[in-house]
């Protein structure tokens, strides 16, 4: 026997792997950020996952492929993808550099699936046919809306027994190669610099030292101002509550407290919640009016309408030879 143990497979065949070139590092790192993503949750932890054919449809609309209109005819930039086989090909080999982990979803309190009933009992009559056709047209609409509540679930990842990259909607990817950017790098720089910067405070000229210090205080003051309206946004909550015996609830500031942007924080700038009732009555009573004003306009177009029925009628009579009397006329005749 041979003292030295063999690598497990997987452990193995990624070391024999070949390095990616610089070409195939380029094209994994404008993947990586041109590539509609999502959030989700893996392990407990929040991943970005992808889909494969939308990886797929990236891919060969790049600038490295010969199907999209991004490709330049100059040579700067070689054709790596002219066919979707190809894009396939380059993402399994990303798949197979661990850049990527293909998972399934799994969403939180799936209902189990109904197996369908095997009677053979059922009798052939039109009545039975009916009420079968119904059974299945119920069926098939809460299938639909079972399926539009499971798209809306919530759902975690867990990792997928055969890693294999399929251009496929229902298969995706999380993605671990998460390459530095510029931004990074600028913002890291700007970090060291203002580090050493507080370290060597005492060397600052006096002008900019007294500066920095009443910066400070004026931070400080803002800081304590917006504590104290805290405090006394439900120093008068407490006060209205009781004087008003609980039903009136005023709220000055509501979003100062909550999670949202500066200027947000500070509109509305009062809520009033005052009971049910009487906003009830004062709908009621604006209803009752709406309606007795459509039933007066109601009533003033039947009269119009009435008296030019009659006017008409009056005319087509004279019009015919008729004499049209009133009935204090026909009383003296």
């Amino acid at each position: 026997m041979s003292e030295t143990r063999k690598k497990p497979r997987s452990r193995r065949s990624f070391d024999d792997l070949p390095e990616l070139t610089t070409l195939e590092k380029t094209i994994a790192k404008y993947l990586r950020f041109q590539c509609s993503t999502k959030k989700g949750i893996l392990m407990g932890m929040q991943v970005v996952y992808f889909n494969g054919s939308k990886a797929v449809e990236c891919l060969t609309e790049s600038k490295w492929s010969s199907i999209s209109t991004k490709c330049s005819n100059n040579g700067k930039n070689p054709i790596c993808f002219s066919s979707k086989h190809d894009a396939v090909q380059m993402l399994r080999k990303f798949l197979d550099h661990e850049m990527f982990r293909r998972v399934i979803k799994v969403y939180k309190d799936k209902n189990p699936s109904t197996e369908p009933s095997d009677d053979t009992s059922q009798s052939n009559t039109p009545r039975s046919i009916r009420q079968r056709k119904g059974k299945t047209d119920e069926t098939t609409v809460e299938s639909l809306t079972n399926e539009d509540k499971i798209k809306k679930k919530k759902f975690k990842f867990e990792l997928h027994d055969d890693q294999i990259f399929v251009d496929s909607f229902n298969d995706f990817y999380v993605w671990i190669y998460s390459p530095t950017t510029i931004k990074q790098y600028i913002i890291g720089g700007l970090l060291v610099i203002g580090c050493i910067g507080i370290c060597l405070f005492p060397l600052w000229p006096t002008q900019v030292r007294t500066g920095v210090y009443y910066l400070s205080i004026i931070l400080a003051s803002l800081l304590g101002s917006l504590l104290s309206l805290a405090v006394f946004k439900y120093i008068i909550f407490a006060c209205i509550w009781l004087i008003t015996m609980g039903k009136i609830k005023f709220w000055l500031l509501p979003n100062l407290t909550e999670d949202v942007g500066f200027i947000e924080s500070f509109i509305p700038l009062y809520v009033i919640n005052a009971p049910k009732k009487d906003i009830k009555n004062k709908k009621e009573l604006i209803n009752n009016q709406n309606e007795n004003e459509q039933m007066n306009k109601e009533k003033i177009l039947l009269d119009s309408s009435d008296g030019i029925n009659k006017k008409n009628k009056h005319q087509k009579l004279i019009d015919e030879g008729f004499e049209v009397l009133s009935k204090d006329e026909l009383e003296t005749k």
